[in-house]
């Protein structure tokens, strides 16, 4: 009997520290860390990273995302809203407009206990849920109330995301929350106001239509007269070669001929024409007498 009962005892004991390790274990996710607190001693150590840790039993973790969390604020309730979130914004020429907005933000490690006593011990979701989707509708707000209806709509949406993420990124800062992104990713508007909007657009096409067409009209007239004075300038360059030919031949004729008549004496005239006479003696009739002239 003795035996079987230090056998049940050490399975007693065995079953009791497991139980207390149980309760004394925590298990942070990757991607997360976790506060430590009491409730009547606050905050205890540093923030526990991923894995498992061994917690005091009295007291309890909250975890936080330090990996990068996406988040909807959507009419559709297929991207994890509960239901139609999507909000309206102001523009500059008075009018709203209903967007979608996609955002995504992690918790700074480094501020956790700050954040943690901000928000009274709430984890990271109900952050979310109850403090930062209020924000960022009133913060875009603020921001698109600077950018008017066709801003919004038309070319300038990049800026407008550009500037959302600078302002909110500034705001939730203080509070341990980094934004990475913000993006409104769906702009609604009213029948009348998208008519009016589009037609401006197509006004727009035109006038750039219209300008395109011009330079290109401008460019042709301008290849067309690099073309004709390219043309006019070969034409005279060929015609100043032949005309420079025609001095150099003019000049080497007269040359030549300065030289021949230079060469020319009167016994050598003589001489040339010896030179071709054929000996035969002119014919003359009249005087018994012949006449015979060399010259």
């Amino acid at each position: 009997m003795k035996k079987y009962k230090s056998v049940f005892v050490g399975i007693g004991v065995v079953i009791v520290t497991l139980i207390v390790l149980s309760m004394c274990t925590t298990k942070i996710k990757p991607g997360y860390v976790g506060v430590v607190y009491s409730l009547n001693g606050g905050i205890k150590g540093q923030v526990l990273t991923q894995g498992l840790h061994v917690v005091n039993p009295l007291y309890k973790v909250t975890s936080y995302s330090v990996a990068t969390e996406q988040g909807y604020l959507s009419a559709d309730s297929k991207e994890g809203a509960s239901g139609d979130d999507s909000f309206l914004i102001p523009t500059s020429d008075g009018k709203t407009v209903n967007i979608d907005l996609e955002y995504s933000y992690h918790f700074d490690s480094e501020l956790l206990p700050q954040t943690f006593t901000k928000f009274k011990g709430q984890d990271g979701k109900a952050i979310e849920e109850t403090f930062m989707r209020g924000k960022l509708k009133t913060w875009v707000g603020e921001v698109s109330s600077k950018f008017s209806v066709i801003d919004i709509y038309g070319d300038k949406r990049t800026e407008l995301n550009a500037n959302v993420l600078e302002y909110v990124k500034d705001k939730f800062y203080e509070y341990g929350i980094v934004i990475d992104s913000v993006n409104v990713s769906r702009i609604g508007l009213d029948a009348q106001t998208e008519e009016a909007i589009q037609l401006k657009i197509n006004k727009q096409q035109e006038l750039e239509t219209a300008r395109l067409d011009k330079e290109k009209a401008e460019i042709q007239a301008e290849q067309k007269l690099v073309e004709a004075q390219a043309e006019a300038d070969a034409k005279k360059i060929e015609a100043q070669a032949e005309a420079d030919a025609e001095l150099i031949k003019a000049e080497a004729q007269s040359e030549a001929n300065r030289m021949i008549s230079e060469s020319l004496t009167e016994e050598l005239l003589k001489l040339e024409q010896i030179q071709k006479w054929s000996g035969e003696v002119p014919q003359v009739q009249g005087a018994s007498t012949p006449i015979i002239s060399l010259d």
